[in-house]
This record gives C-alpha cells, sequence and structure tokens, in this order.
C-alpha cells in the first residue's frame, strides 16, 4: 500500500466549489476562496478579483457558511474551527482508519492546515473541496489526487487496475485550457487533474520526476471516481 512519507505544511490553502450536478453535463472546479497561514492560526479571504470567482458567483455560489460575503476583506477568528468541523476528531477511536484513506501515516503529527490539505474535507453535496497550494514546495511530495472528468473519457472503468501506472502530460494546445494536465491510461487518456493542481503540477514535471499510479476506484455505477498516488522527487544528477 503507498503511504505518504512527507507531509508537507503548506502556506496557503484553496477553497474550491463546485456547483451542484444535473444530469451528466461538465462542471468545473471554481477557486473562491484562500485559507493563509498566519502565526497561532489562519486568515480567510475570498478571491473577489479571479476570474473562477466571477463565474462561481454566476453559477450560484452564494459564499461559504461561515464567512458571510460582503462583511470585511478578510476573516481572522476561528477559521480553522470553521473547516475542522468537516473532518473526523482525532480523538476518535476510528481516525487511523480515517487518516488510512489518504495514504497518511497512523501517527500523523501534522497540523490542522495540513490534515485540511491532505484530505480535502470534502462532505457529499455541498461542493466545496480544499486543495493545498504546492506551487512552491520542493520534494519529497506524495499526494493522493482525484482523476477530474473521468466519466466523460471514453475509457472503461474496467479497462483499469488499482496500481498501473500512469502519465501526466500538460497540453499547451488545449483549447478550453492551455494549463491542462491529461491523465494518460495505456487505455487512453483517462481525465486530467483538477485545475487547482495544475500550476504545482506543471512546475514538476518541468523540474522534477514526476511518478503516478493508480490509488483507488470506486463511486456510483453513474459516477465513477479514480483517484491516483502522485510521487514527486528530485532527478538523480
Amino acid at each position: 500500500m503507498n503511504r505518504i512519507q512527507h507531509v508537507v505544511e503548506p502556506h496557503r490553502l484553496l477553497l474550491t466549489w463546485q456547483r451542484p450536478m444535473a444530469g451528466m453535463e461538465r462542471r468545473s472546479r471554481r477557486i473562491v476562496a484562500e485559507i493563509e497561514r498566519k502565526a497561532g492560526g489562519a486568515v480567510f479571504r475570498y478571491l473577489e478579483n479571479l476570474p473562477d470567482y466571477c463565474d462561481a458567483r454566476r453559477e450560484g455560489f452564494q459564499g461559504y457558511p461561515a464567512f458571510a460575503i460582503g462583511k470585511g476583506p478578510e476573516y481572522s477568528s476561528g477559521v480553522l474551527d470553521a473547516f475542522m468541523t468537516r473532518l473526523p476528531p482525532r480523538k476518535r477511536e476510528d481516525f487511523t482508519e480515517y487518516l488510512a484513506q489518504y495514504r497518511l501515516p497512523a501517527n500523523f503529527d501534522g497540523t490542522d492546515i495540513a490534515l485540511l490539505a491532505y484530505t480535502g474535507a470534502k462532505l457529499p453535496g455541498d461542493g466545496f473541496e480544499i486543495i493545498p497550494d504546492l506551487a512552491d514546495e520542493t520534494p519529497p511530495i506524495e499526494l493522493v489526487m482525484e482523476v477530474a472528468g473521468f466519466r466523460h473519457q471514453a475509457v472503461a472503468k474496467n479497462s483499469l487496475s488499482v496500481g498501473e501506472p500512469v502519465e501526466l502530460v500538460a497540453e499547451p494546445d488545449n483549447p478550453v485550457d492551455p494549463d491542462a494536465i491529461a491523465i494518460h491510461h495505456h487505455a487512453g487518456r483517462i481525465g486530467y487533474l483538477a485545475k487547482p493542481l495544475c500550476s504545482a503540477v506543471a512546475n514538476w514535471l518541468r523540474a522534477y520526476t514526476v511518478e503516478a499510479n493508480i490509488e483507488r476506484i470506486n463511486g456510483r455505477p453513474e459516477r465513477p471516481l479514480v483517484y491516483l498516488f502522485v510521487k514527486v522527487a528530485s532527478r538523480m544528477p
């Protein structure tokens, strides 16, 4: 079983949002806010100048429940507490099992920011997910990543097996998103990386050795989910 052996403590987390799913239409994961590490805690800010934020508002985004839009440029009180309620408490008896789902060590002693970064703090139905900003981080790095858009590809779920290698490929000529990172399996393209991760992964592909394999396959029949285990290492001289 893959394990995360090098826990990164990111300086910033990105809060993303997807509009509710209706049918089989394609959706984009929008970056709507940031959580920045500060001494003794964190600061939350809506990224109102980003095109993603503007698109999210047009798609129905009304803010994160704990932080009302328009009440101030930033929030500094209770920021991490507001998001840690999305995770089981560390003192729960089965917490090590929860960590194992994300390939985190049973003796995980990282900060709450790191725990949010590695788990994503997703809940069913509300469309929010936390993604770490790792653009400036250096290897070694390990991370579990979801394959975006798998159900829209031509590769069948039964063509994939856990442990199989995949290749992450930049698509600068992609007409929809020149920053896109495609995921290629020997059976064909199986999807893309989530847009908020593409900047960091593009940096890694240019400067480091990046290996990825299929970590798990689950989800519902109408919406199968595929996850990767990605390892980033320095290139040998």
